[in-house]
């Protein structure tokens, strides 16, 4: 009868060793205390309590941490200072709150190197953040260097970790809300005004410049391949009328009267080819009436 019960007895302490281990979840078989093996997701058994222990562990989870807020169940945040006021390369003060995500790459290392996972992954978040904030200038911060200090503090958080051995990956930092305290936030935007306001001026300067500049060069190149016609002009001028005058010259030394005459009367059709003329027969010159044009005068009517 006893060795019947008995028999129960463990067969129901046997099956209580059966456990199952989720898709997402690695389990630690822990024998007095210390690990012998490492499950992964099925159906496994292990020694009943007091022998053997199993730790199940979500691996692959993303596990998620603010610092500097907490965020409750009902939407609400609250603000945590004492974690998000930090101070920058300038001596200014920043209110910073972020988000860290992590999960677990070793279980091992996780279990049996840290007390407190969340407390530690918290601290060095905290520790490396303020080491990358504090050589980082605050006008950086707030605008141009967002992603550049995510990716810093990312990759401090995880040498710090690994310094620990503590089993866990770094996936993600990623910043929340960066912006001067309370008390000061209204004078950083107004020199955050001034600054786009800058910046406006600046790139409106630039496009004036932009569009002033090339048609200066063009009326600059207009006017020097002007004046390089105009040269060239005057110079094939002079050219023409130095040779002309030259062959002139060889002309009058052959036949001076000849081309004297001609020159002349050159000159005179010149001069007077748009002139009305009246012709006078210098033998009768001094026999005729003085002309009088008195078709070309205006006849006044009284």
């Amino acid at each position: 009868m006893m060795g019947g019960l008995a028999g129960v007895i463990f067969l129901i302490w046997a099956a209580s060793g059966f456990y199952m281990v989720a898709a997402d979840e690695e389990a630690v078989v822990l024998r007095f205390g210390k690990h012998v093996a490492t499950k992964g997701p099925g159906l496994n058994w292990h020694f009943p309590y007091p022998i053997e222990t199993v730790e199940k562990l979500p691996v692959t989870r993303v596990q998620r941490l603010e610092i500097g807020m907490r965020r409750f169940p009902d939407g609400t945040v609250r603000k945590r200072t004492d974690e998000s006021l930090m101070l920058t390369k300038d001596e200014n003060i920043v209110d910073i709150s972020f988000i860290v995500q992590y999960k677990i790459k070793n279980v091992e290392d996780y279990l049996f190197n840290i007390d407190a996972p969340t407390k530690t992954v918290r601290d060095a978040a905290e520790s490396a953040i303020r080491e990358v904030i504090g050589r980082t200038l605050i006008d950086d911060v707030l605008t141009s260097r967002k992603a550049e200090v995510e990716i810093e503090t990312e990759k401090l958080i995880q040498s710090i970790l690994d310094g620990y051995e503590a089993g866990i990956s770094i996936t993600t930092v990623k910043l929340q809300d960066v912006q001067p305290p309370e008390r000061v936030i209204k004078e950083f935007k107004d020199v955050a005004s001034a600054r786009e306001d800058r910046e406006r001026a600046k790139n409106e300067a630039e496009a004036y410049a932009n569009d002033i500049i090339p048609k200066a060069r063009g009326e600059a190149k207009k006017m020097v391949l002007d004046a390089q016609a105009y040269r060239k002009d005057v110079v094939e001028r002079a050219k023409g009328e130095a040779q002309r005058f030259r062959d002139l010259l060889k002309e009058y030394r052959k036949a001076p009267e000849v081309t004297r005459k001609r020159l002349y009367l050159e000159t005179m059709q010149e001069v007077l080819a748009g002139m009305d003329k009246i012709i006078v027969d210098r033998s009768v010159a001094d026999k005729v009436l003085p002309y009088l044009p008195l078709d070309r005068r205006k006849v006044e009517v009284k």
